[in-house]
């Protein structure tokens, strides 16, 4: 299996969770798959241990990718890593997928030169956020990481701490309040596909703010969301 190639020039794709569409989602090989082909940028969740750790995982629990019902941000990282991930090709249970640390995804964006697109889920602290901040400067480059997150606290205190630093307001919908938020903040925006319009698009570009659109598996659409004019498109499986 391989990647879906779009036909128009596009300069940003995003990689959903790394390589989703072939590899285990928010694993290190989803992220090296991703990272060993065209794409601009990666994009991976992260959630924080019980000690505190910051791990890659989109889901708070293993029901849906590790056949375990367990809240995994009550679990020391020690343990985290000891619990096995279901392999995409094979649908079964891998020991070499685990739960991977945010340091690790950082470490292959910055090997492979690919810009990090970090969601903040919703067990962070503010600790949390700065201890992100800092493992960026650390393994990769804060001006190639975005920061994205539904919580708009999350955003402003990244921006309160980090003014330089670049960050997109998640949102399933579109609205004049949304709008509002992202201009008084200057906060890009990372919006549903299903939701923008070619009109709300140029209304943010007037700002100097990008939009990114999320999850675009099919080819057409991209194909027409690129006309529209966004500026990236996460996905699974396009190219």
């Amino acid at each position: 299996m391989n990647t879906v190639k779009i036909d128009k020039y596009f300069r940003g794709m995003v990689a959903h969770r790394g390589l989703s569409g072939i590899e285990t989602e928010n694993t290190v090989n989803a992220f090296v798959a991703a990272a060993n082909r065209s794409y601009f940028g990666i994009e991976c969740d992260v959630f924080a241990s019980k000690d505190g750790k910051l791990i890659i995982t989109h889901d708070d629990t293993l029901l849906r990718l590790g056949m375990l019902n367990i809240y995994v941000p009550s679990y020391q990282y020690e343990e985290i890593r000891r619990f096995t991930l279901l392999d995409r090709k094979t649908g079964h249970l891998s020991d070499t997928l685990t739960i991977p640390l945010l340091a690790d995804y950082l470490a292959i964006c910055k090997t492979y030169q690919k810009h990090a697109l970090i969601e903040l889920k919703e067990n962070l602290s503010l600790e949390n956020i700065d201890k992100a901040v800092e493992q960026v400067n650390k393994f990769h480059d804060l001006q190639e990481t975005s920061f994205l997150a539904f919580n708009e606290k999350y955003l402003l205190h990244l921006k309160k701490n980090n003014p330089d630093s670049n960050l997109y307001y998640l949102s399933n919908t579109i609205s004049e309040k949304i709008y509002d938020l992202c201009e008084k903040n200057h906060f890009n925006l990372d919006v549903k596909a299903e939701a923008i319009d070619e009109a709300f698009i140029k209304r943010f570009h007037l700002l100097g703010l990008k939009v990114c659109v999320f999850t675009v598996n099919d080819k057409d659409n991209a194909e027409k969301l690129i006309k529209m004019g966004v500026d990236y498109i996460t996905t699974d499986i396009l190219e």
